[in-house]
């Protein structure tokens, strides 16, 4: 039987049709993979090769003080790139541009060659050197806006606020600690690319403007942080010292109202100081306080009854001998109630009521107040000091803790321990950050005062007081603290430091301290002064006591406590208020009252013209100092403000725009 032959022509039809059917279902399939599957990954890649996006400074959150005066703020200013693709005379832009900012011109010329669509010149320049560069009108060199941070009154609480890198990134302070909160959502511009993958950027660029930052209200208090600056200053500067640090604390509630840290630095040119100036040192370094820290040891006595202020100690005519230690006074002292120990600070006496107490209960009230353990305060780089467990203490360390050696501590950790004593006993947590506000300042969180634990009562609390007052008495090493018309308590302290070369203690290094509070009837700021290494006197009571008595004098009027012997009546021709002087026989209300000092209240010189605000206080017995010119826009002090007659007037004017 014949085999049909086979129809070549139907075989090939079939392989053909076969494989079109085949190429159909993979060229479906490929169209489904980009279209469906791949769709968001090849739209990402279309866009990456269409535009090219350069990341611009967010704005940041603006930090102010309580009474909302700006601390640190975010300002646009012009940042220079160049379009190097379009830079016709390569060699005279890059030589007039490094000679303006003082930049390599090679290096220039090798990056404006590269014939690169965008190229950063120099970025946040001042409004001089942008209109520099406008005025030599180069060929591809444009302009952008960037936010720079600025700092507008320079070093004041500087440590405290910290400052900001290129990138707009925190460094140091609260602008470290907030970093996240106080950067908005980055700024972004995006620049198209024509057929050979060249960005094509307008001056005006596009940008993608949201912002989502948060403002800060510190605690802080612009008033207070000045006074305290410059006393700290003075003091530091009178006895050539190495540094010091001065903090101010509402006692009720734990606010910081003031924290200065001496050398001090500008955060708006913070390079051009050594990294170990932006240091806060009130927070981060630690130091043995000396005598200061017998206030501490007498709240754990009179809490625990183990003495009474009454109760005498035979002071050992000033030499006394504790194992294989000698403890010495300054002075050569028989017998002292544990009150006259206190008030002329004797170590020998301090040392003997410590043995009463014993080391686990001695240890246990310095832990319960704050010491050893960091406050968390909320600033970046605290340290918590040194204080070891009793099963570590040598023979005589119970007796030497008792006058503050053997022992390190933090500036806030003493003024947040003495606050304690001063509020009838509660340890309050510190506080640095009042609230938190978004880009329309509308308040998103407040921090409110927090209570960590009571350390003493309220009847031990009154009796340290008293004897930290004795301590400022007549007789007392805390004599020179005392602000003319106020009564204060405190407690100096001189610490030898320790040298760490030859171990041991120096015989001519020494820290100097002087805590305390006022009024004594009602506290309302606790000021911790510390100056590191004087030179020509030592002693707290005579280095640092005066600082205290300046900075009280100036705060306490700011908060409208003012000196006894002063009486507040309101000028209608002026519509200020002024304390006036009332002599030492008249009466008021009936009460005889001492001789005080003058006073005036800073009057709202706002808007005015230079002639207007000079004509308002001239005659007021201040000390004037403008900047600016056109009309009033900001004046230190704030209107309101106690003054007392001679202070400084800083009066800033501005043109409008």
């Amino acid at each position: 039987m014949r085999r049909k032959p086979i129809n070549w022509f139907k075989v090939r039809v079939i392989l053909i049709s076969f494989v079109l059917f085949l190429s159909f279902l993979i060229v479906v399939g490929r169209m489904f993979q980009l279209q469906v599957i791949k769709k968001e990954q090849l739209y990402q890649l279309a866009a990456r090769q269409q535009v090219s996006q350069i990341p611009l400074v967010p704005k940041r959150g603006t930090i102010y003080d309580r009474n909302e005066n700006e601390l640190a703020v975010s300002v646009e200013v012009d940042s220079i790139y160049a379009e190097s693709s379009k830079v016709i005379e390569v060699e005279k832009t890059a030589q007039e541009l490094s000679s303006l900012f003082q930049s390599d011109p090679r290096e220039l010329k090798e990056r404006l060659r590269k014939q690169k669509s965008f190229e950063w010149i120099q970025r946040k320049v001042s409004p001089k050197e942008a209109e520099a560069v406008k005025n030599l009108r180069l060929s591809g060199i444009h302009f952008l806006k960037e936010n720079k941070r600025f700092y507008p009154h320079a070093q004041l609480a500087a440590h405290v606020i910290g400052f900001v890198g290129l990138d707009s990134k925190g460094l140091e302070g609260i602008e470290l600690q907030y970093d996240a909160l106080l950067n908005g959502k980055p700024q972004v511009l995006t620049a198209e690319k024509d057929a050979k993958g060249r960005s094509i950027i307008t001056d005006a660029g596009a940008y993608e403007k949201e912002e989502n930052f948060r403002n800060l209200v510190l605690t802080i208090d612009k008033q207070v942080q000045h006074v305290a600056e410059t006393e700290l200053r003075e003091g530091v500067q009178k006895w050539g010292a190495i540094g010091g640090m001065v903090i101010v604390m509402d006692p009720t509630s734990g606010k910081i109202l003031a924290l200065a840290s001496h050398p001090f630095f500008d955060p708006n040119q913070f390079i051009q100081y050594r990294p170990k100036t932006w240091r806060n040192r009130a927070i981060s370094d630690v130091f043995e306080p000396g005598s200061m820290f017998k206030a501490f040891l007498a709240a754990a006595v009179l809490e625990e009854n183990a003495i009474q202020p009454t109760d005498s100690f035979y002071c050992e005519n000033g030499v006394y001998t504790v194992y294989d230690r000698t403890i010495r006074d300054t002075s050569k002292h028989g017998w002292l109630t544990f009150h006259q120990v206190i008030k002329v600070s004797s170590n020998i006496g301090a040392a003997k009521a410590a043995e009463k107490i014993g080391k686990e209960k001695l240890y246990r009230y310095l832990c319960a107040f704050g010491f050893g353990e960091k406050t968390h305060l909320g600033l970046p780089g605290e340290a918590k000091g040194i204080l070891n467990h009793p099963r570590y203490w040598s023979p005589i360390t119970l007796n030497t803790i008792a006058f503050g050696q053997g022992i390190a501590v933090t500036g806030i950790q003493m003024v947040t321990a003495l606050s304690a004593i001063a509020n009838g006993g509660v340890l309050m947590k510190p506080q640095v950050v009042e609230r938190i506000t978004n880009e329309k300042g509308v308040v998103i969180q407040s921090f409110k005062p927090e209570v960590i634990r009571r350390v003493i009562s309220e009847g031990t609390s009154k009796k340290v007081t008293a004897l930290l007052k004795a301590t400022t008495e007549k007789g007392g090493t805390g004599e020179q603290a005392v602000p003319q018309g106020y009564e204060v308590a405190g407690k100096t302290g001189t610490a030898q430091k320790v040298d760490s070369l030859l171990g041991g203690y120096s015989e001519d290094k020494f820290v100097s301290g002087f805590m305390g509070f006022a009024p004594v009837e009602d506290p309302k700021i606790v000021v911790l002064v510390v100056i590191d290494e004087p030179q020509g006197a030592n002693y707290g009571g005579i280095v640092a006591a005066p600082v205290f008595r300046a900075i009280v004098e100036k705060v306490l009027p700011y908060l409208h406590i003012f000196p006894k012997g002063t009486m507040v009546v309101k000028d209608e021709t002026d519509f200020s208020v002024r304390a006036k002087k009332i002599p030492s026989s008249s009466l008021v209300d009936g009460v005889s009252v001492s001789k005080g000092v003058e006073k005036m209240v800073m009057p709202d010189l706002t808007g005015l013209s230079m002639r207007k605000a000079l004509s308002r206080i001239e005659g007021k017995g201040l000390i004037i100092k403008i900047s600016g010119n056109g009309r009033l826009v900001e004046q230190v002090p704030k209107a309101g403000t106690v003054i007392d007659k001679g202070e400084i007037c800083y009066l800033k004017f501005e043109s409008p725009s």
